[in-house]
């Protein structure tokens, strides 16, 4: 009879600890569960009034690609230098450069017409400027043309057939080969004809004492 209150007793008492504990356990869950709640709302808050939260940009770091060693990078074939000009030479049978288009030498009173260091007229006679009014020597370019032009400084002196190439209104165009001239080169009036029609603005004239 003894035996069996004490095994009474320490059965009550084994079902009290564990429903005790059981308890225990249950409340601490519940607190855990009713705090994640509470956390999701938070969140769930926070994004209703400022909107979706996006990651933030990636800043990447350093890079770890391998630096590629000298001359392994894509082959470069440069360009060939363009060809240097011809050499400037004398055309045959003239005091002329092979760049130039038109070529006069005060001291023979002759001109010639060159094309490509070929010569194509001359050489023909001219006159050159007076004592005073010498045409001025050296390489220069045709500036403008006129072929029916009027010398304002003349009383309107007729031109013809005019190639304008140094400062000062110096010509080639149609006057006296018998007569100096104030700078400009006379020619003839069919061989001033010629110089107007082959020689372009920007082509070389070149003047030889």
């Amino acid at each position: 009879m003894h035996n069996r209150v004490l095994l009474a007793t320490l059965v009550v008492a084994v079902w009290g600890t564990s429903t005790v504990t059981g308890s225990v356990l249950q409340s601490r869950q519940n607190l855990a569960e009713s705090a994640q709640a509470a956390r999701i709302t938070a969140h769930e808050s926070a994004l209703s009034q400022d909107g979706p939260h996006l990651p933030g940009p990636i800043v990447p770091g350093p890079s770890t690609a391998p630096i590629p060693a000298p001359g392994s990078g894509p082959l470069l074939i440069p360009l060939p230098p363009p060809p240097p000009p011809p050499p400037l030479v004398l055309v045959r049978g003239t005091p002329c450069l092979s760049n130039v288009a038109a070529c006069v030498r005060l001291s023979t009173r002759q001109a010639w017409l060159i094309d490509k260091g070929r010569v194509i007229l001359g050489p023909v006679p001219i006159t050159s400027g007076k004592s005073g009014e010498r045409t001025p020597t050296g390489r220069h370019r045709v500036l403008w043309k006129d072929k029916d032009h009027l010398s304002r400084e003349f009383d309107d002196a007729p031109m013809p057939w005019s190639v304008f190439f140094a400062a000062g209104g110096i010509a080639f165009h149609t006057g006296s080969l018998r007569a100096q001239s104030s700078g400009c080169i006379h020619l003839s009036d069919s061989t001033a004809k010629r110089f107007f029609g082959n020689l372009t603005v920007g082509d070389v004239v070149q003047v030889l004492r």
